[in-house]
């Protein structure tokens, strides 16, 4: 699917154009059977520092059903404007390997809207099944700041645990071509990762990281071999390119569960938090 034409559908949406719609989001549900390529695959695990094997790295699923969300994101109809909103949170439940050569069956639908404190979430859900079994379960939840909606539905919000900064246990220098190299490995073309014009646009002094890079990158330095495992993101502070970042894991090791994190030099804050946990272990 080409994403501009989206893009470009999402911009004239977010032009102020008579009344702001505020109805349910729309209820459904997009299903597409895609097909896990090899050179395509090699070319996300080459930007994210993967290594080339027959599993599919679950940040390549969250790829494989991007273009769909954002169709769903782009509708008329969702009372939010698509550019603009933050990605917030990302989890993915992986139930069971998926390999290069599969054919995944995506289902794809949005859930909301949330209450916020500081606006309006829209949860986009995926499913994706091999062989009429589910393999993988996704919840991306997006953020627009500052917007209200009055049938948006409560939500608890997890508080988040105060980051202490590790000493870093690798240095990531990021320049901005890895916006472009992920943009191609992707097809997240969004302005604010590629242009530092529309980035200003948006209230950034240079162009950001993609969030799904830093925490693709993150869980192939962390190299999960756990059969079946619930991978949770946090995005906090936006990557500014060019950057040298820290990397570590905090607690846990390599291969196992572990909570691991992109964190600022300097200051000391978080970039990415993500945990990974053995799912056939957890209870909720």
């Amino acid at each position: 699917m080409k994403m501009l034409p989206l893009y470009a559908k999402a911009v004239l949406k977010a032009l102020p154009l008579g009344a702001a719609k505020t109805g349910p989001l729309p209820g459904r549900t997009i299903m597409r059977s895609v097909p896990i390529e090899a050179a395509a695959y090699a070319g996300f695990t080459s930007v994210v520092g993967a290594g080339l094997g027959n599993v599919v790295h679950p940040g390549y699923l969250h790829v494989l059903a991007f273009p769909l969300s954002m169709q769903l994101l782009s509708d008329p109809d969702v009372p939010l404007p698509m550019m603009g909103m933050v990605h917030i949170r990302n989890r993915i439940d992986v139930h069971r390997p998926v390999k290069v050569g599969d054919v995944v069956d995506l289902h794809v639908r949005l859930d909301g809207p949330f209450e916020h404190k500081s606006g309006t979430t829209i949860d986009v859900l995926v499913e994706g099944q091999v062989d009429g079994a589910v393999a993988m379960v996704e919840t991306t939840t997006y953020l627009a700041k500052g917007r209200s909606l009055p049938q948006a539905k409560p939500a608890s919000e997890a508080e988040r645990e105060e980051f202490i900064a590790p000493h870093p246990t690798a240095l990531w220098r990021l320049d901005p071509i890895i916006g472009t190299r992920y943009a191609r490995a992707s097809g997240d073309y969004n302005p604010i990762h590629l242009s530092g014009l529309a980035a200003r646009g948006f209230g950034f002094p240079r162009v950001i990281a993609h969030g799904m890079y830093c925490a693709s990158r993150s869980l192939a330095a962390v190299d999960v071999r756990l059969p079946d495992y619930r991978w949770d993101v946090t995005f906090a502070k936006p990557v500014l390119l060019p950057s040298t970042v820290g990397f570590a894991i905090t607690e846990g090791r390599r291969h196992e569960a572990a909570k691991f994190a992109v964190f600022d030099l300097k200051k000391g804050r978080p970039h990415v938090l993500s945990e990974v946990s053995e799912l056939s272990a957890r209870r909720d």
